[in-house]
């Protein structure tokens, strides 16, 4: 059961949390918007009614995105300026003063940010992916007017789709080619279709002018030709349009959920195990080097004396500031050249800096 004391230091965490949480999305937020204006005012025809719709329409599916991205600098950022008020105002004098720890001050803290990084799961797990085709959207191209190649994505028959064109926004593939292959990815039917429309009530692709060639491993190269070509007209995928345009995305694997990565972890076998393997790994160390940053922030603010806010402030920014770059090298490092485990990266900002989180936590002089 929750006691005064708690209410009233979860009472200004929130309350910081909600500032920090506004400044830090807002600056992310304009600083987008001033960079990438011109993008959304490519077509000259659009009003400037349809141009605010646009910019109102990507920003509000980005900030589920936005805030998974600053989780763990904002909870940091709450806390710090938590502690910092309080030393400000000589409350954790009068703490101390009643024989109250000060481990006792961060419990409420600490349970807190568990809280928020509970919310940050379920925003990556179950929001993001829901959404992930509108996060995929560039600035240019909110309503999928552009179209793109699309070339050797696998289904979940084995095959390898290929197309010309792909049109998101009318949901139509040109220049289609369909590969079948064996359990050996040895090719065993080919389907080619002058163009393909989608059909989601039956989850399938319409094909036009379209024909496919069975053949085994006993027919020559140069009997290709001769193969009967039997006419088709639909084609089952899990190849969705959505599907196609997220793999255009560059973070695509980022936006999917840990249930979805292992359905494509089988999809793609071998060709794509470590870069799933390492995007779950991050998924599981997020929460770990968010506490971690947390733990290594407060105990500058944790003191028996009454230390300069701006002192503490700095030697705060300094650790938690190095501690947030080598997670981003270490999560983006190139392992291919490396005979190591892909996942070992991952993991080595957890390794380094969470003893200095325990270390610093038990200097604290309560």
């Amino acid at each position: 059961m929750l006691k005064i004391f708690d209410k009233y230091i979860l009472r200004a965490f929130f309350i910081n949390y909600l500032i920090a949480l506004c400044v830090m999305i807002g600056l992310y937020v304009v600083l987008d918007l001033f960079v990438n204006l011109d993008e959304f005012t490519e077509v000259e025809s659009a009003s400037t009614l349809d141009t605010i719709f646009k910019i109102v329409d990507f920003y509000g599916h980005n900030l589920f995105l936005y805030f998974a991205q600053l989780t763990g600098v904002v909870i940091l950022a709450a806390a710090c300026f938590t502690l910092g008020r309080f030393h400000r105002t000589n409350e954790l004098t009068a703490v101390l003063a009643s024989g109250t720890s000060l481990y006792r001050v961060a419990t409420p803290i600490v349970l807190a940010a568990l809280a928020m990084n509970a919310v940050w799961f379920i925003d990556q797990e179950v929001i993001i992916p829901r959404i992930a085709d509108k996060l995929a959207r560039k600035h240019a191209d909110i309503e999928g007017r552009y179209s793109f190649a699309v070339w050797f994505q696998p289904d979940r028959k084995n095959a390898l789709l290929s197309a010309s064109r792909f049109s998101p926004r009318a949901e139509e593939m040109r220049g289609v080619l369909i590969m079948h292959r064996d359990d050996h990815d040895r090719m065993t039917e080919v389907i080619r279709a002058d163009s393909a429309q989608w059909d989601a009530e039956k989850s399938l692709w319409h094909l036009k002018n379209s024909y496919t060639m069975k053949f085994g491993s006993d027919i020559s190269p140069d009997a290709l030709g001769e193969l009967d070509k039997v006419p088709i007209s639909e084609y089952a995928s899990d190849l969705t349009p959505k599907e196609l345009s997220l793999l255009q995305a560059t973070m695509w694997t980022s936006f999917l959920s840990l249930p979805q990565l292992d359905k494509l972890q089988q999809r793609f076998k071998e060709s794509g195990t470590s870069v799933f393997l390492i995007v779950k790994h991050k998924r599981l160390t997020t929460v770990l080097i968010n506490m971690i940053m947390l733990c290594l922030g407060i105990p500058f603010f944790l003191n028996r004396e009454r230390p300069s806010v701006v002192v503490a402030g700095g030697k705060c920014l300094l650790l938690c500031g190095l501690c947030y770059i080598a997670t981003f090298v270490f999560q983006n490092m190139n392992v291919a050249d490396f005979d190591i485990s892909p996942a070992l990266p991952v993991w080595m900002p957890v390794l380094i800096f969470g003893p200095v989180a325990v270390i610093l936590l038990d200097s604290i002089k309560t």
